[in-house]
């Protein structure tokens, strides 16, 4: 089991190229199975559409009559992800737990897929749920207090997950993915001068080549950004967000969060939001993910594109004609989202503000994490004291969105 068991590894330290390691393991291989559960593991951790095949193809090559029921069970699971219901997924990801509760896998797959709709209080519980199985002296125990410290900063205990984050590095200090939750908890204290130290102390263990490497120094510049370094985040910004914008929608939102907060500071554009935009425009699947189309939304309008923004508009209007999964969020997240950016972009703020406090319950169903969805509450926040202060303006003299702040 060697050579799953690196790729497994890797995997969940967000680190090399997991697939690349399978590359060798074809039919007739004793980890045959085990690699294709990792294959379509992989694809479902992606998040995005394009990994879509990569997950059919390995269900269907799978070699069924030798598949385990622990395999059959991953199978299932990705076939819910892949079918277009990320909350039976999730909920198959949680059964496998309950019956195989140190499946390190399934734990990954399900706060991926928690994540990604929005139930960051339900894998908190799974997370809490398949602790008891691990002794704390296990080098793998790390990885469960890694992805249990991002479950509590996500639901507003920070000192605990803080906590936990750091008992994880003790186990695994290079693990980026633990360097992550910490940052995470920091983030959720409000301590952005010791966070952004924290991450420079950390450098060594989270610039390396990870799948978490731009998110994490995503992490150092909104610290930086909170603290007053405006030059640093800037920096952060040109160097590592927006080149990795242009391979990523994912990667995008960061740069899409972060330029929103530095414009804020009196940044000045360069070209930067309509590079976003363009990327966007380039790479994005609509109505597949609410926390993507949001962002790439106000990218657009914010780079002037407004024929881009209604194009976006139109297409989720389209998703939202449906009885899925995909359909129920666009209509009840991202649609109505995007009717708020619209009327902030045009100055109409008294409207902006209601349907910002209208999204408000909703808005965490668009998946993601409360720290990147607080740049669309700071913009209904925003409206909120422009409606306050009602200062008349022709359609001429309306705030330009890339300077409101």
């Amino acid at each position: 089991m060697q050579a799953t068991s690196l790729a497994l590894d890797h995997l969940l330290r967000a680190v090399g190229d997991p697939i690349a390691e399978l590359r060798g393991i074809g039919p007739g291989h004793p980890e045959f199975n085990r690699a294709q559960t990792l294959r379509a593991a992989a694809g479902v951790l992606a998040k995005s559409p394009e990994a879509l095949p990569a997950i059919a193809q390995a269900i269907r090559t799978t070699d069924a009559a030798l598949a385990s029921s622990q395999v059959r069970a991953h199978l299932a699971a990705a076939e819910a992800w892949l079918s277009g219901d990320p909350v039976l997924a999730a909920e198959s990801y949680a059964y496998i737990l309950r019956v195989w509760p140190r499946d390190l896998l399934a734990l990954r797959l399900a706060q991926s897929c928690y994540f990604f709709a929005g139930s960051h209080e339900r894998f908190s519980a799974v997370v809490d749920a398949a602790m008891p199985a691990w002794k704390h002296e296990e080098r793998d125990f790390g990885y469960v207090l890694a992805m249990a410290s991002f479950a509590h900063a996500e639901n507003g205990d920070a000192d605990h997950a803080e906590e936990l984050g750091r008992r994880a590095l003790a186990v695994d200090p290079a693990c980026p993915m633990g360097v992550h939750a910490v940052a995470h908890a920091i983030a959720e204290s409000g301590r952005h001068r010791v966070g952004a130290q924290w991450m420079r102390d950390q450098r060594a263990q989270w610039a390396t080549q990870s799948r978490m490497c731009t998110h994490n120094a995503w992490h150092l510049a909104m610290f930086d950004a909170e603290d007053g370094n405006v030059a640093s985040a800037l920096g952060i910004l040109d160097e590592w967000l927006l080149p990795a914008s242009e391979e990523s929608p994912i990667e995008a939102c960061d740069a899409t969060g972060l330029l929103w907060r530095l414009a804020a500071e009196g940044v000045d554009d360069a070209g930067r939001w309509l590079r976003i935009s363009d990327a966007f425009e380039r790479r994005l699947t609509p109505g597949f993910w609410p926390f993507v189309d949001l962002h790439a939304g106000l990218a657009h309008l914010a780079a002037g594109k407004r024929l881009r923004a209604q194009r976006l508009v139109a297409a989720i209007e389209r998703c939202a004609d449906g009885d899925d999964f995909a359909a129920s969020r666009a209509r009840s997240v991202t649609f109505p989202g995007l009717q708020a950016l619209l009327a902030w972009a045009e100055g109409r703020h008294a409207e902006a503000a209601g349907l910002f406090a209208d999204l408000q319950p909703s808005l965490a169903r668009a998946g993601g994490s409360r720290i990147q969805l607080e740049v669309f509450n700071s913009i209904g926040r925003e409206a909120q004291r422009l409606e306050r202060v009602r200062r008349p303006r022709s359609k001429e003299q309306a705030i330009p969105i890339i300077n409101a702040h």
